[in-house]
């Protein structure tokens, strides 16, 4: 009789908690099983539905600190209350090497979870160094000078590699280069500059050689690389970026032109603009190795503020700042990748010796010596500004100048500079 009694009452329980709860949670899987750095990690949450309606609305997670925590919220439209069975997959990518624990947060709803407690925590290895996840990107020389090298790392590990500094050696174990303790430790992503040895003759081709990690000022040796380095960037060219700021508590307004030359002549221009809510301008090229001059100039005179200009290149890399000024533009020359200039990856030498000009009434007359036809013609002013353009068969050109200065003509491929109407 007792037994007549206590079904019915199970079973209302039973019933009551379908009522309430949409999504049981019978086990939990990590894939893959024994999880490494290398891995993208998920998590599969494996039970059943309660009701024909039952639905999982949302299902995040957010990993910190060796945490997993979930929020996981299960809704119903309403149906026949019958179990359904259900996997929901939570994808976590690449994780740090460590111990994790699974959690559900305060704001997951409509959720049991009866998954045996072993099943909420996992490790993810790490190969056993923290070496492993400290990604060593190319070793290049410094854009801006040929005193150093620059070592680019990206940490993927949990590793602060405290107080640390790279040293760069030859196959025959010589220092080349060493970098002096700058930084606390190294963040998910980092740029080291490393100064090149006094008297050192540094390899002009890849070269076999060991890269070192040492940390706390040189204390211990933490990481090894030992391969081929190849410190110019790859051909054809690598990123430069002409910069504009405004510095001090002025705003300034207005539009300024940028021109870079390279031993040719004019090799890109092009204008930024500055507003209240803009008060600096950049933009990105990709030039070979080789030496070059920038200006940058406001486009008319009389703008307010403290204005400087600079190149610049990744890794926090800067030529010298130079202030913007209304006075005739003058080109500030910079050397880029100056140890890779020569050989396949330099600035192709140019020559100007079949282009001649001379002075005429009211311009310029321009001619190619060889008698081949000057094809595309421009005149430019000293800050990169077309004045003037034409395409002609022949092999010479007038071009009218209005008063003189600094011009660069460029017919085809060729280009030479004049100064007040006299080349």
């Amino acid at each position: 009789m007792a037994r007549t009694i206590l079904f019915p009452v199970a079973l209302l329980a039973a019933l009551c908690l379908n009522a309430q709860t949409h999504f049981y949670i019978d086990q939990i899987a990590v894939s893959p099983p024994d999880p490494t750095t290398a891995d993208n990690v998920s998590i599969a949450l494996i039970g059943n539905l309660s009701d024909g309606g039952a639905y999982i609305q949302t299902a995040v997670a957010d990993v910190g600190g060796g945490q997993v925590n979930i929020t996981l919220v299960a809704m119903s439209s309403g149906g026949i209350t019958v179990l359904i069975p259900h996997t929901e997959v939570i994808e976590l990518g690449q994780l740090p090497a460590g111990d994790y624990t699974i959690d559900f947060t305060d704001a997951s709803t409509g959720i049991l979870d009866a998954a045996p407690l072993p099943q909420h925590s996992f490790t993810v290895s790490g190969g056993g160094s923290p070496c492993d996840d400290l990604e060593l990107r190319p070793v290049r020389w410094a854009a801006f000078s040929d005193t150093a090298v620059v070592a680019h790392v990206q940490n993927n590990s949990t590793e602060l590699f405290d107080y640390p500094n790279f040293i760069l050696f030859d196959a025959e174990g010589d220092t080349l280069a060493k970098e002096a303790v700058d930084f606390f430790g190294i963040g998910p992503e980092s740029w080291h500059v490393l100064r090149v040895m006094d008297g050192v003759n540094m390899p002009t081709t890849p070269f076999a050689g060991r890269l070192e990690l040492w940390t706390g000022f040189t204390d211990s040796l933490a990481c090894t690389w030992d391969q081929s380095f190849d410190l110019c960037p790859p051909a054809p060219c690598a990123e430069l970026s002409p910069t504009l700021q405004v510095v001090g508590g002025a705003i300034v307004s207005g539009t300024f032109d940028w021109v870079l030359f390279d031993d040719g002549g004019l090799l890109a221009n092009g204008q930024f603009v500055l507003t209240p809510q803009v008060q600096f301008a950049d933009t990105t090229l990709c030039v070979p190795p080789g030496n070059y001059g920038i200006n940058i100039s406001p486009t008319d005179p009389g703008q307010g503020g403290v204005l400087f200009y600079s190149v610049t290149a990744p890794g926090f890399q800067s030529t010298p700042a130079v202030a913007v000024t209304n006075s005739l533009p003058a080109l500030q020359p910079f050397t880029f990748y100056e140890p890779c200039i020569s050989g396949t990856q330099s600035v192709e030498e140019r020559t100007d010796a079949e282009l001649r000009t001379a002075p005429t009434a009211g311009g310029i007359l321009v001619w190619n010596s060889t008698g081949r036809p000057l094809g595309p013609v421009w005149l430019c002013d000293a800050q990169g500004r077309l004045l003037f353009s034409t395409r002609t068969s022949t092999d010479s050109q007038f071009i009218p100048l209005e008063q003189a200065g600094v011009y660069l003509i460029r017919a085809g491929e060729r280009s030479v500079k004049v100064f007040g109407g006299m080349e």
